[in-house]
């Protein structure tokens, strides 16, 4: 009986002890983003799925994957199904036909180089602990990009933009909520 006990014990031991000795793995907070402290309101992909070139949008908040966002170089949801690492990205998907323009649409987009040095265009600013969500790459001709809520409209599926950051535009201001915790 007191083998058994001992045994147990040093199993127990080993198992817990397992998961910390893995290397360049991190916990981060996930969160849900809010338009301007809307918290009844997310940001999440249009169609709810995980599909490069999908609208990045704004819809009622209900918990699902691809309304949950972690931070490294930026925005990154993690697909449940694969555990593949997704981004915010400018549309067009494909490098050499982008732009940094107002109004050019954001999307979802696998992550360039599991999210480290990856795409430029994958590269954000400021979350979580910054209201403004800010493109870490800028034009001359347009200074800074942030995030935009598109004309303000905080209706179901309107998709999201970029446009150039201006002081005060409560178009680029969000909020998030804790909602878990993710491993990198």
């Amino acid at each position: 009986m007191q083998l058994t006990a001992l045994f147990a014990l040093a199993l127990v031991s080993v198992t817990t002890a397992a998961p910390t000795q893995l290397t360049g793995r991190t916990t981060q907070n996930v969160y849900t983003i809010h338009p301007n402290g809307d918290t009844t309101k997310c940001v999440g992909v249009l169609g709810g799925a995980f599909v490069v070139g999908a609208a990045a949008d704004i819809f009622d908040c209900n918990g699902s994957a691809t309304q949950k966002w972690y931070f490294t170089s930026g925005p990154r949801m993690t697909n449940p199904a694969d555990d593949s690492e997704w981004a915010l990205d400018v549309a067009p998907v494909e490098e050499a036909n982008r732009e940094l323009a107002n109004g050019v649409k954001v999307v979802l987009n696998k992550s360039a180089d599991g999210g480290e040095d990856g795409s430029p265009y994958q590269s954000w600013n400021g979350p979580p602990s910054a209201p403004k969500i800010e493109l870490s790459i800028s034009q001359p001709a347009n200074g800074d990009m942030c995030l935009d809520l598109t004309d303000g409209i905080k209706t179901n599926r309107n998709p999201l933009q970029i446009w150039q950051c201006i002081a005060g535009n409560t178009n680029q201001i969000w909020t998030y909520t804790v909602v878990g915790q993710t491993t990198i």
